[in-house]
């Protein structure tokens, strides 16, 4: 299933400026649908919105991310949309936070002459027909492509350096005044090494509990991030994997949770390189592409993401559950 790729250039006020202009029917099409979904669990969407844009999780968004909120700002702009709904829509794991849900699942491969990574990224339902890819270029001519919707800045992406960030929702300690998930993920794609992005998201504070795996030529890091700290999981010599119970906390890992990460774990010998990732993922009997109302009602593998830290070369599946495969996706020159 093709989905759009929204290429943009520039200061994070052009980026968003471009972004917008490109976007706007879609994200038009996307709060439509946030709105029925909360809407559907009796949670009025206007208000969550509103209290979502009223957070104080937007100074440090401000603190933290300058760049990252003026292209979300221009994008609001340029689409004619009210800033309350760009500002909901971004606010992915914090409604959550406020409304539950959480799902994804994740690898990483750091065998000798092989470093790739990737999930697949299972969000709510009424995701389903507005995946995008997001294919930008910064100021400082790096590269970033990161599997979205309209109005996220990224659920999970690589950049041109060969950093892959990939990510798990986790129920931990909140605090709502911290930075949120999209701008974490998108803080640390924009980082030219995988030890300069992890020490961004140590360094900031965190709205939500959050794992982030961060992979390049060189590194491998997985933390798990909350409002109570950041602390570093142990990864696998060869292949590590993370799905959506703590590692570092007194945790009740839910069932699918546990059966996700047993799909990597137990095909561990198999996963050599990125394509097998893509085998892996891509898998709709495993339980690691989690088809709608397979574990949860409303969660579903809404986009999955490989990367190859080594060649430098990133691939997207913008329908795994469907006739979607992973599609090489070119970085902006």
């Amino acid at each position: 299933m093709s989905r759009p790729v929204i290429t943009a250039r520039g200061t994070g006020a052009q980026r968003g400026t471009q972004i917008g202009e490109q976007l706007a029917p879609q994200l038009a099409v996307a709060w439509k649908r946030w709105s029925a979904h909360f809407n559907a669990k009796d949670i009025g969407a206007e208000e969550l919105a509103h209290r979502l844009t009223d957070l104080p999780a937007w100074d440090a968004a401000e603190k933290y991310c300058p760049d990252l909120l003026d292209e979300l700002q221009a994008t609001a702009a340029a689409a004619g949309m009210p800033w309350y709904q760009v500002a909901g829509l971004s606010m992915l794991d914090e409604s959550w936070a406020l409304t539950g849900g959480a799902a994804c699942t994740v690898v990483a491969i750091t065998r000798p002459g092989s470093r790739a990574a990737g999930q697949n990224m299972d969000l709510p339902g009424w995701t389903n027909g507005v995946q995008t890819v997001l294919n930008v270029l910064d100021s400082k001519e790096l590269g970033v492509v990161a599997a979205t919707y309209p109005g996220s800045l990224a659920t999970c992406g690589m950049n041109s350096n060969g950093v892959v960030v990939v990510v798990n929702a986790l129920n931990l300690a909140t605090d709502l005044s911290g930075l949120p998930v999209d701008f974490v993920t998108r803080g640390a794609l924009h980082q030219p090494s995988a030890k300069d992005a992890v020490d961004f998201v140590r360094s900031v504070p965190h709205a939500v509990g959050q794992s982030y795996t961060i992979l390049d030529e060189h590194d491998l890091f997985m933390v798990e991030a909350a409002a109570d700290g950041v602390i570093d999981v142990p990864t696998h010599a060869l292949v590590s994997s993370h799905t959506n119970h703590a590692f570092t906390r007194e945790y009740e890992a839910p069932a699918d949770s546990l059966i996700r990460i047993a799909a990597i774990d137990d095909h561990r010998d198999s996963l050599h390189t990125a394509a097998d990732i893509v085998t892996a993922l891509s898998d709709r009997d495993s339980g690691v592409c989690t088809m709608l109302g397979r574990f949860k009602s409303d969660l579903y593998s809404f986009m999955g993401i490989v990367g190859d830290s080594l060649s430098k070369e990133v691939w997207v599946n913008s329908d795994p559950t469907g006739e979607g495969q992973f599609d090489k996706i070119e970085w902006l020159k």
